[in-house]
């Protein structure tokens, strides 16, 4: 049997326990952000346009949710549930390629089929890096990597290209703005390679 004072304690003890398990936040709510990579367009240019059917893009499986992705360490990768891409990364990627290359004075002409036109070269393209390295030296590196694989009338090449941008800060603004200085870079290196 209870005396008194020991229920009281006991009720106090209910009250403290119920009481510090409830749902009321203690702090905000993080808000959840959506990025997209902001590249310019294609430098203009007079001379003729090489013509280029843009076949395959695909992701490499470490970088191909819609979270941003850090590298904290060999073979470790963590996706970021609040800061995610608009569209998933392979979306993302082909976007860019075909909304820089249907300009009209640029130095690539985007064109349907390769086989039919004269000239023309086929790419495909595997993203294999567009994540912040986190362990690089603070506050990090952001990794923009792909595997271009080109085929033309002159035989077949595979490309292997890769930026890495220091990051301003530890935030998912520097480090998406640092990807898509990343990718900006990439792509132009790719459009001087066609030219060649």
């Amino acid at each position: 049997m209870f005396s008194l004072s020991g229920r009281w304690t006991a009720l106090a003890l209910v009250v403290l326990l119920v009481g510090g398990c409830t749902l009321v936040p203690t702090q905000p709510a993080v808000d959840r952000a959506w990025f997209l990579l902001e590249v310019p367009a294609a430098p203009a240019t007079e001379a003729a346009p090489v013509p280029v059917e843009l076949g395959s893009v695909r992701v490499a499986p470490a970088i191909a949710g819609k979270g941003l992705v850090y590298r904290l360490g060999p073979h470790r990768y963590e996706s970021d549930f609040y800061n995610e891409w608009f569209l998933n990364p392979r979306e993302h990627v082909e976007q860019l390629f075909r909304e820089r290359w249907i300009r009209e004075n640029g130095s690539v002409r985007l064109v349907a089929d390769a086989r039919v036109e004269p000239g023309a070269r086929q790419i495909d393209v595997l993203l294999t890096g567009l994540h912040g390295d986190l362990d690089a030296a603070a506050p990090g590196l952001a990794v923009v990597a792909m595997r271009v694989f080109v085929q033309g009338d002159e035989g077949t090449s595979l490309w292997e290209l890769e930026r890495r941008i220091p990051i301003a800060a530890r935030s998912p603004e520097a480090l998406v703005a640092a990807l898509s200085q990343g990718m900006s870079e990439l792509l132009l290196d790719i459009e001087q390679r066609l030219g060649v």
